[in-house]
């Protein structure tokens, strides 16, 4: 399966196992909730998804990298203690609790959710050492003598062997106790994730045409080559920033990414294609309805995916803007003129539990700046309250001018441009949920995509709720 169907059967594994019965207790007990391991290649994505499933239920969330660990931080540090048995003193040895569970307790504490998902990556590429703990982890839930909470969900992924030398296979006995999840690479399932992440249009583009390419290893006498979704996404958010400091991305950029020279140049040589594509068909113009004379009816296959895979960017940039000057007005309306650090702490906790890594959300930070600025003169709050309103109004208006110009000129090509173009931003998380019910989106999407009963926004919003 692909990582977005695994992503659903992941989530609805946790839900089940979380559902209680009429008296309270866990439907599915805990004997019989088997550990969810997720199996694919490294890039996909395996990591990323258990956190989002986490934040989308609204339950806590623990995450491991097992080969960070040593045996002691994983079941603890012996104790030695005095102990009577039958009448007579022992000296017995004890463990402290093992880091990993503790953290499951701390974050009980830290977010005052009861239930989660206690997440280990890289599972099978443990050391000898550790080898017997994990058995008994995925085996028992405990690590040591200290089991995971009640209401905590065991996942796990690796890698397969064939990209991991330091894997291992699990044996027929832990593999009789664990739900294995194969996930392979899928272009389709990637290119929508990127679409709606904001991935560099020229990636979008080039895997568009060479969608084999979004995922390839091959061992050679020189060393392994390789590139997957990982180093794709991750050269994606080097190139944006080049193209705003003005920096050239040239192919030594590219190689220290994509570890396959062939793929290497080969990419460098689509992204010229498209910025060619792009210079030509004036994109700024296409947006702001201005363009004359460019049209795509007698440009190729690729051509019109260039220029729709930068449209798409553009538009999906624009929503992500608009939220954040939407969260930014509300946090502005919100605030007690006489409490501006009140105010702070109270946003910095409410989104707490959503940050990723430690590292709040682009939105979250924007809101946090727009209050830091009136935090020296909170008398002025409600100014800035009404110009944070204004400029969200008016970016509104724009966005929906450009996606309203954009679906203009594709209709010019014929429904074969329009259709795409369509599908794919109703595959933009933030375009979707950024427009409103009576915009060009919605009308677009009742006009082309839901005679038939094909009404795809609905399903897109169905998957944001």
């Amino acid at each position: 399966m692909n990582i977005q169907e695994a992503k659903d059967c992941v989530m609805d594994a946790v839900s089940s196992y979380l559902s209680k019965d009429a008296s309270g207790a866990y439907a599915i007990p805990r004997s019989k909730q088997r550990p969810l391991v997720i199996m694919g290649p490294p890039g996909l994505g395996k990591t990323a998804i258990m956190s989002q499933i986490a934040s989308e239920l609204g339950i806590g969330y623990v995450g491991y990298a097992m080969t960070h660990h040593t045996r002691q931080s994983a079941i603890g540090l012996p104790m030695i203690e005095k102990a009577v048995y039958g009448g007579t003193e022992a000296t017995v040895t004890r463990y402290t609790m093992s880091e990993i569970v503790a953290s499951v307790y701390d974050e009980m504490e830290r977010s005052g959710k009861k239930e989660g998902i206690l997440f280990i990556d890289e599972v099978n590429c443990v050391s000898e050492t550790l080898s017997a703990a994990m058995l008994d982890l995925l085996q028992n839930k405990k690590l040591g003598p200290h089991r995971i909470p009640d209401g905590w969900v065991l996942a796990a992924a690796g890698n397969p062997p064939e990209y991991n030398s330091s894997a291992r296979e699990f044996d027929v006995a832990t593999s009789d106790r664990i739900r294995l999840i194969e996930v392979e690479p899928d272009a389709d399932a990637w290119l929508r994730y990127a679409a709606s992440s904001g991935v560099h249009d020229a990636i979008r583009y080039y895997l568009g045409v060479k969608p084999g390419r979004l995922m390839s290893m091959e061992n050679t006498p020189e060393g392994p080559r390789f590139a997957t979704p990982r180093s794709w996404e991750d050269l994606s958010t080097v190139m944006k920033e080049h193209d705003r400091l003005g920096l050239p991305t040239d192919l030594n950029l590219i190689s220290q990414y994509i570890r396959d020279p062939e793929i290497a140049a080969e990419f460098k040589r689509y992204m010229d294609f498209h910025k060619r594509y792009s210079e030509e068909h004036d994109i700024d113009s296409i947006m702001e309805g201005t363009s004359r004379g460019s049209s795509m009816e007698s440009a190729d296959a690729e051509e019109k995916l260039s220029v729709m895979s930068v449209i798409v960017g553009r538009l999906n940039s624009e929503a992500e803007e608009g939220m954040m000057l939407e969260d930014a007005f509300h946090a502005l309306s919100s605030i007690d003129p006489d409490d501006v650090e009140g105010s702070i702490s109270s946003i910095y906790s409410s989104i707490e539990s959503d940050a990723v890594g430690g590292e709040l959300s682009r939105s979250a930070s924007f809101c946090l700046n727009a209050l830091k600025a009136v935090r020296e003169s909170p008398d002025e709050a409600r100014a800035a309250a009404d110009e944070a309103g204004r400029k969200s109004r008016s970016h509104q208006a724009a966005f929906d001018r450009h996606l309203e110009n954009a679906m203009s000129f594709a209709k010019a090509s014929g429904s074969h441009g329009a259709v795409p173009l369509l599908s794919s931003l109703i595959s933009c998380c933030a375009v979707v949920m950024y427009s409103k019910p009576d915009g060009p989106l919605y009308r677009y999407n009742s006009e082309l995509l839901s005679e038939g009963g094909d009404k795809r926004i609905e399903k897109a919003l169905e998957g944001l709720r």
